[in-house]
């Protein structure tokens, strides 16, 4: 069988070929590379059903499997977690604490954590905040992150998630306070057509070295996990070993009974687990071939600014790439299956740049293309927003507004913001807001001009006679409370009249990471293609499969952190005691 990398996809070799790749006899650890044992189809031939299933993709074929004379040590363990973020730590620490030996084998060199937002629904915080918790509320909003993903994702997951959250997040709140962090919420995000609205529910970690717990929160949640898993709970890291392949019994039908790794010297380490294996490795985003074949339209819109190869071990917060799918690789050479949904949803996100009334907000006044014509309703968030932009032929937005609306709001509301006085900053009035602006337009980010005319001639790339027409339009509109083009709520609407103008650019979108991979149940059990679970075989955070569908769309801030980050690895690793 031929193998099939990006550049052979997509000079149109396997365009098709690929999408039945997958699902198909993958290579086991240990087996021989079977590059080339059948003819496939040529680089430039024409593509068919028959030639598509001939090919492999290069991350389908498994590494040779070590003889065990290449095997420099052996550690055993119940439960061996293999990566050392935020999902993985968070399983660590539950198994440890129900009674697991535990070891965490990771490539990197400390526990790690990007972003800070953790969505939890009945937590002890929030009552203590007087947000009950309620069965409306908490319907509601996941039905909304249901529809967004078409109903295209496992809602066993959602319904378990729902169920545990608040407690998960009690346990969680006493294990950071524990280790000196206190506890936030960010406010409610209110959409005036009720479609995208969200509950203050998601939970920030903060201390007085890094105050802002909403962006920075989860490096202090990943070490404080660390802290309680070595320190407190007895727990074994093994670092810079980076993880190699699965052992998997009975000629690869039986159960996963060990991960095999190198040391920074090169040499095989391999781990056995009595219990089970948890791949919390992190996303594929630095695996080229992995994003054309699971991530094909975002990869095309991407790949410029994407930088693929060997990861930073220890990154944080990086828009180019995180990880190289290592833990999904690893999966499918011992036979688990990819997920259902296609293509894998990414956190993707930018807006036309402006003042926003929320930290995930889209700028709702007029948004224009280049072309100088709306493309959106603007009332959405900073995910569908990128979406939106993404499909222009260039990429770009421009904001446009006046001083005035600066006052339709009493107060503004900014990157951590928090509910209650705790970690609060203030928020912004509106002649603070105009200030901001100003700085803004003296740093270069915004222009800024007396007469409309004056602002649209400094907006390069700009059609400014049509960009005229459709503030005019966008105006008419406003006096009338009524969008004709886009149907923006009406309490959105406002005119842009009063000078001083103000008008912004932006160009393409922010890439985080890819979401899923491998077929997971309910209970983080990796399956094979009729749904049979894998003994021995489990995964939490980004790489659990099926669990978003179409885009990470920020409709729940914090759900990755707090569902696949954390509620559901701190169930698995009850669920490993228990065994």
């Amino acid at each position: 069988m031929e193998q099939i990398s990006r550049r052979g996809f997509l000079t149109g070799a396997a365009a098709v070929g690929a999408a039945a790749a997958v699902g198909t006899g993958l290579t086991a650890c240990g087996s021989p590379n079977v590059k080339g044992q059948s003819s496939g189809a040529a680089a430039g031939e024409q593509m068919t059903a028959e030639a598509a299933g001939k090919v492999k993709w290069s991350f389908e074929i498994a590494p040779k499997m070590p003889a065990d004379s290449e095997i420099a040590e052996t550690h055993t363990a119940d439960v061996i977690v293999v990566g050392s973020g935020v999902s993985g730590m968070c399983c660590a620490v539950s198994a440890a604490e129900s009674g697991c030996e535990t070891i965490v084998v990771t490539a990197g060199t400390k526990a790690i954590g990007r972003g800070g937002s953790n969505q939890a629904i009945g937590s002890k915080y929030q009552k203590e905040m007087g947000i009950e918790d309620s069965v409306e509320a908490r319907r509601e909003q996941t039905m909304i992150e249901q529809l967004a993903a078409t109903m295209f994702c496992d809602m066993r997951k959602w319904a378990r998630w729902e169920a545990n959250s608040g407690a998960f997040m009690d346990w969680m709140i006493d294990k950071m306070t524990a280790k000196g962090l206190s506890c936030s919420l960010e406010p409610a995000y209110i959409d005036p057509d009720g479609v995208m609205s969200s509950p203050a529910a998601s939970h920030n970690f903060f201390n007085a070295e890094q105050p802002i717990g909403v962006f920075y929160g989860a490096p202090l949640i990943a070490k404080a996990y660390e802290d309680t898993f070595t320190k407190d709970l007895g727990g074994k890291m093994f670092f810079k070993h980076k993880a190699y392949c699965l052992v998997r019994e009975n000629d690869n039908k039986g159960r996963v009974s060990a991960v095999i790794a190198k040391n920074e010297d090169g040499k095989y380490v391999k781990f056995e687990a009595k219990k089970g294996v948890v791949l919390a490795t992190g996303d594929f985003s630095k695996n080229e071939d992995m994003m054309a074949r699971f991530c094909p339209w975002q990869y095309e819109k991407m790949k410029d600014q994407l930088m693929f190869g060997e990861p930073d071990y220890d990154v944080e917060m990086n828009y180019s790439g995180l990880m190289d799918g290592i833990g999904q690789r690893m999966g499918l050479w011992v036979g688990a299956a990819w997920q259902r949904t296609f293509p894998n949803p990414c956190a993707i996100n930018s807006a036309g740049l402006g003042p926003a009334m929320c930290v995930v907000d889209n700028f709702r006044g007029i948004n224009l293309a280049s072309d100088g014509k709306r493309f959106m309703n603007e009332n959405t968030n900073f995910a569908y927003a990128a979406y939106a932009k993404l499909q222009l032929p260039d990429q770009t937005a421009y904001g446009i507004w006046d001083s005035a609306y600066a006052y339709t709001q009493e107060e503004w509301e900014g990157l951590g913001c928090t509910v209650g006085e705790v970690n609060g900053i203030p928020k912004s009035t509106p002649d603070q807001m105009i200030a901001m602006w100003d700085k803004n337009v003296e740093s270069g980010s915004y222009v800024k001009a007396d007469t409309l005319d004056e602002l649209l001639a400094k907006l390069e790339g700009l059609d400014a006679k049509e960009a005229k027409k459709s503030i005019e339009a966008y105006n008419k509109y406003a006096a009338q409370g009524m969008d004709e083009e886009f149907h923006v709520n009406p309490a959105l609407l406002h005119p842009i009249a009063t000078g001083p103008f103000y008008g912004a650019k932006t160009v393409g979108a922010t890439f985080l990471s890819t979401m899923g991979g491998l077929r997971t149940n309910a209970n983080m059990q990796v399956c094979e293609e009729d749904d049979t679970p894998i003994e021995g075989l489990y995964n939490v955070g980004s790489m659990i499969g099926d669990f978003y569908a179409n885009s990470y769309n920020f409709g729940f801030p914090g759900q990755n952190l707090g569902a696949a980050c954390g509620c559901f690895p701190w169930l698995l690793g009850r669920d490993l005691g228990k065994m």
